[in-house]
């Protein structure tokens, strides 16, 4: 059953593990990882007579295998049946293509709903949102306008008939490049790979959306 850490006291090893709308208490004893738990982890448990038996923490990477499959599983049934439908759909597709449409699906609904990075004092923040609030504190490096520049680029092409307008739709990648450069103040300041260390599903979500997006725009550059 899957889950996620709702609490957890680490003086006395306890916590409170929430699935299926039900709240289960459980013991340091029955985890299964080698970190300590944290709230807002995902987790799978393990229940016998309604009592937790083991809680094993779900690894980022298989939520970001998950999350992508998923995503790209329904943003390709959308793309297939616009296509199939033909009238604007059509277009898109015929100008875009498949990867491209798909990959800034993946892009826009990672930076703006999933979160970006793994930080408690921050809470489950998308990369739209952290870049938002150091916008407020006169931080971010303007993280905020680059996003919402990418987001824009993804219609250029179609109304602007020159190649190097694909070029443009290199802007999410520079994004993703650009967003943990920005915000290490806000991770607590550290080392550039402490950084890395915190991002979190949205984050390399978004990333490989990014790199898909760019090297098929690249693509379209270079054989337009």
């Amino acid at each position: 059953m899957r889950g996620k850490i709702l609490q957890y006291n680490g003086n006395d090893g306890t916590g409170i593990v929430v699935a299926d709308g039900q709240q289960h208490k459980f013991a340091l004893s029955a985890w299964k990882a080698d970190t300590p738990p944290m709230v807002g982890k995902t987790v799978d448990i393990v229940l016998a007579e309604g009592q937790v038996q083991t809680v094993t923490l779900v690894p980022d990477d298989v939520l970001m295998r998950e999350k992508t499959a998923e995503l790209t599983s329904k943003l390709s049934g959308m793309v297939g049946a616009a296509g199939g439908a033909g009238g604007i759909g059509g277009v898109l597709l015929s100008k875009y293509g498949k990867p491209i449409l798909i990959g800034f699906g993946v892009y826009f609904i990672a930076t703006l709903f999933l979160p970006a990075i793994n930080a408690p004092m921050i809470g489950n923040a998308s990369l739209f949102k952290l870049a938002g609030l150091q916008a407020t504190l006169g931080g971010g490096g303007g993280l905020k306008l680059l996003l919402i520049l990418s987001y824009l680029a993804a219609v250029v092409p179609f109304f602007w008939p020159d190649k190097k307008a694909w070029l443009l739709l290199l802007l999410p990648l520079l994004a993703m490049i650009w967003g943990p450069l920005t915000n290490r103040d806000s991770l607590g300041g550290g080392s550039l790979g402490d950084t890395i260390g915190m991002l979190g599903v949205g984050y390399w979500l978004a990333l490989i959306a990014a790199v898909v997006v760019a090297v098929g725009a690249f693509k379209k550059f270079s054989t337009s």
